[in-house]
């Protein structure tokens, strides 16, 4: 082939496919001005990715009749994916039953993966799931499924499972709980099940998931008060809760590998979160991630039990997302890790440090004094991290606290390998500096800090 020439237009077309499958439609759309080549190649594109996200009124008529002139155009008999996104703005130009076209068109094109995002300011605006979506002689291929923003029928027309469904992802649709344990019914073959902000979910079962063949389970309800959640399939490997209010009920079950429980603080006057039951009965886990509430609740733990948690015997990897609060928090949390014998990894995410230390009424500790808000005689303890390898600090800005933290796990970690740091620097305007805020170190002075530090690894 020549110089100059265009190699790309003389690959054959179920390559141009697979590329153009990674561009957005309007995307791939564009391709067809390259040359004559190009003019049909995006009507027989796997995927179809359409985001409606222009605000209200700057909607062209054009625009609005975009997603109909696209459809009516694709030939591809199969599609891999069809993913339609809207702003609420853009709704305005596509209502219910066009809505419910767009999904029976995917649905007869024997669509794999099916991602509708509905972004609704409020709850009676959300949108009706076709009865075509229940039929499940149009959906053989259906595999994976993810809805924002729809209302669920509370007795959906179904008469067969599907049975090839092994992904769903509800966020902000309208469900109880009756109506969710009874669709999840049809799915015997689910392996992962994701619920984000379903306000009207007030429980859920693990186990209604009859086929006990689910694997991975992620629950978001950050504003459900009292939310319950029982964690009680024997096939679930992995789950993942964000809730400051979500009581959680774990049964003793040897399957979980890996869970994530983020909860922002801990609550001592939450007693039906009955936190130390449910962490036992994780203590076969080989990864654990948590936030701040897990070193609050450590320390007081060591304030009132005069002890540490030696239970994770298993723990390969620790992921802990901050901010750091009290110095006690930190020396409960390094005595919890050099407890953890099989643990390798270590990540940190500081992401919100700045809050608690930017600003006059949080000053940077430097953690020289243990447990100093301590009553008892509680000491940190002597051990180390024997096995730690690997740490990874995400959103590091080098305040004092972050610093110390990490200088007490290189003292720790004795076979140390890899200490990866991603550096952020914030910078505050004159607002924000006469409030009390500082900006944080320069990239320099940080380097020159860390590299200082002792370590007790010679790797």
């Amino acid at each position: 082939m020549s110089e100059g020439q265009d190699w790309i237009s003389v690959l054959p077309d179920e390559i141009l496919h697979h590329i153009l499958s990674f561009l957005t439609t309007k995307q791939s759309i564009q391709t067809c001005i390259l040359s004559k080549r190009w003019i049909d190649l995006w009507k027989f594109t796997p995927v179809i990715d359409i985001q409606m996200a222009t605000p209200y009124p700057e909607t062209t008529p054009s625009e609005r009749t975009f997603i109909h002139n696209t459809l009516t155009q694709h030939q591809a008999f199969k599609l891999q994916k069809f993913s339609l996104d809207f702003s609420y703005e853009a709704l305005y130009a596509v209502d219910n039953v066009q809505l419910q076209h767009y999904i029976e068109f995917a649905i007869s094109r024997q669509v794999q993966i099916l991602s509708v995002s509905i972004e609704l300011l409020f709850e009676h605006h959300c949108y009706v799931l076709p009865n075509v979506f229940y039929s499940h002689d149009n959906v053989p291929s259906l595999e994976q499924v993810s809805l924002k923003g729809f209302l669920f029928n509370p007795n959906p027309p179904c008469d067969l499972p599907f049975a090839s469904l092994k992904a769903l992802c509800l966020f902000d649709c309208a469900i109880d709980d009756g109506t969710l344990k009874g669709l999840l019914s049809y799915f015997p073959v689910l392996e992962s099940l994701t619920i984000e902000l379903c306000h009207r979910l007030l429980n859920f079962k693990a186990s209604w998931c009859q086929s006990m063949t689910l694997k991975h389970l992620v629950v978001r309800c950050m504003d459900n008060p009292g939310f319950n959640l029982e964690i009680d399939s024997s096939s679930l490997s992995s789950f993942k809760v964000y809730g400051n209010s979500v009581k959680i009920s774990v049964s003793s079950l040897s399957s979980i590998a890996e869970a994530t429980v983020f909860r922002s603080r801990y609550y001592l006057s939450e007693h039906n979160f009955d936190t130390r039951t449910w962490l036992r009965n994780l203590a076969h886990v080989k990864k654990f991630g948590v936030d701040s509430w897990f070193s609050q609740f450590l320390a007081r733990e060591y304030e009132v039990n005069n002890n540490g948690w030696k239970i994770f015997e298993n723990l390969k990897v620790f992921a802990w997302f901050g901010p750091l609060r009290k110095e006690c928090d930190l020396i409960a949390l390094i005595d919890l890790l050099v407890h953890c014998p099989s643990l390798e990894k270590i990540e940190i995410d500081f992401r919100f440090s700045f809050w608690e230390e930017a600003g006059e009424h949080r000053p940077p500790f430097a953690l020289e004094l243990p447990f100093v808000e301590n009553s008892g005689d509680g000491q940190p303890t002597v051990g180390f991290l024997d096995n730690v390898k690997k740490i990874i600090i995400h959103h590091f800005f080098g305040y004092k606290s972050e610093i110390e933290f990490i200088k007490h796990l290189m003292q720790k970690a004795v076979v140390l390998e890899t200490l990866s740091l991603t550096y952020h620097r914030l910078e505050f305007g004159p607002t924000m500096v006469s409030r009390g805020y500082t900006s944080c170190p320069p990239k320099e002075l940080v380097q020159e800090e860390i590299f200082s530090l002792s370590t007790a690894s010679s790797n």
